[in-house]
């Protein structure tokens, strides 16, 4: 018989996000929670959400201009690192600059 179930655990990161994003966590309760569950294995790390506990997470990036000028020119001034909890959405943002924002991913990501 042909089994349904996909094999989350062979699936790369990238492939885990998507279908994170895309499973209906209503119909497929199980599934959802055990994307979440090999995401947070797979990245590894001592992240843990502040508010709610997960160990789920997405690293991202933020660029913010200062003025209109800037905006205009495409000119960025502040660079931020994003780290979200999978599970409940909480964002922190950190002040990303050339001497800091290597540890700060590695921390995340180690």
């Amino acid at each position: 018989m042909f089994d349904n179930e996909p094999n989350y655990s062979s699936y790369s990161l990238d492939e885990l996000f998507d279908a994170y994003s895309s499973i209906d966590k209503d119909s497929f309760p199980e599934r959802f929670n055990l994307i979440k569950k090999i995401i947070a294995e797979k990245q590894g790390g001592d992240y843990q959400c502040p508010k709610c506990k997960c160990k789920g997470y997405e690293a991202g990036q933020l660029y913010a201009a200062a003025d209109r000028l800037e905006s205009i020119l495409d000119y960025e001034t502040g660079k931020y690192v994003t780290i979200s909890c999978l599970d409940c959405g909480f964002t922190e943002l950190y002040k990303r600059n050339s001497t800091v924002s290597a540890p700060l991913v590695d921390f995340f990501t180690t």
